[in-house]
């Protein structure tokens, strides 16, 4: 058996759910695309806006756009429709949304809006509730049903720039453990998977593409492998998380940054 063909084993047969595409340099994209290499049928979500756009995007595994307006109801319940009539089930669901208003991060926390914080924490996390609410009866029809949600450092520690979307995925890291205890009696495993900074556009989008990389740089030099985190490392492990090889392991989170987190020096 070659490398390939193990590889395309891993999640072959499953059908899957990618939430919160936007561009091809964007670790949504990235994870749709590495799930469909193992072997997985992938639908992703966009904003309805860029439908077209990430329609092109996925045409190249075969993918599935769904257009999602994250705040409203409504649009949920049309996406899930379709990936029903479209999948019949599903095997997991990938979570990488996140939200953030314009020159949100610009300005001290304190000085937000409640509709700007409202937005972020709607979007970044209740999202994943609505998400699951409707993937239930999906899930029904798999042997191995998963949850995996993307989280960060920001979720535990202070990273400037980032205030509310750290508070989001401190709070998405939470729904993740009571949907662990809530879902797990029905076969249900969801996990959180937190990394450091990748060179995605929405990175250099919010710390600018210099700071991106200096970062990365002062990241990798700390890390006990001394590589720089890439889009494979993150998705590889995601795949894991999806996959029936996930057994019994539910409400945990995985980090993913070389060993920089438990590097004291």
């Amino acid at each position: 058996m070659t490398e390939s063909e193990s590889d395309s084993r891993l999640l072959a047969g499953c059908r899957g759910l990618v939430l919160g595409v936007s561009t091809e340099n964007s670790t949504g994209f990235q994870c749709a695309r590495a799930l469909s290499g193992f072997g997985a049928r992938v639908a992703v979500t966009c904003r309805p806006t860029r439908k077209s756009a990430v329609s092109e995007l996925v045409r190249e595994f075969d993918g599935l756009a769904l257009g999602l307006e994250a705040t409203e109801e409504e649009s949920f319940d049309r996406a899930f429709a379709e990936i029903e009539r479209e999948f019949a089930r599903l095997d997991f669901l990938v979570h990488t949304l996140v939200h953030v208003p314009d020159g949100a991060l610009t300005r001290p926390s304190y000085e937000l809006s409640a509709e700007e914080f409202g937005q972020v924490m709607d979007i970044g996390v209740r999202s994943l509730l609505a998400a699951c609410k409707r993937a239930l009866p999906l899930f029904a029809g798999s042997e191995h049903p998963r949850v995996v949600a993307l989280i960060s450092a920001g979720s535990e520690f202070v990273i400037p720039r980032y205030h509310v979307v750290g508070m989001a995925k401190a709070a998405l890291a939470s729904a993740v453990r009571y949907l662990a205890q809530e879902l797990g009696p029905l076969g249900v495993l969801c996990n959180t998977l937190s990394f450091s900074i990748i060179d995605t556009d929405a990175a250099r989008r919010v710390i600018g593409a210099d700071v991106t990389q200096q970062t990365r740089n002062y990241l990798a030099k700390r890390a006990m492998t001394g590589a720089r985190l890439e889009f494979e490392h993150v998705t590889n492990a995601v795949a894991f998380l999806a996959s029936p090889l996930c057994a019994n392991l539910t409400g945990e989170t995985v980090n993913v940054d070389g060993g920089f987190s438990r590097n004291y020096f």
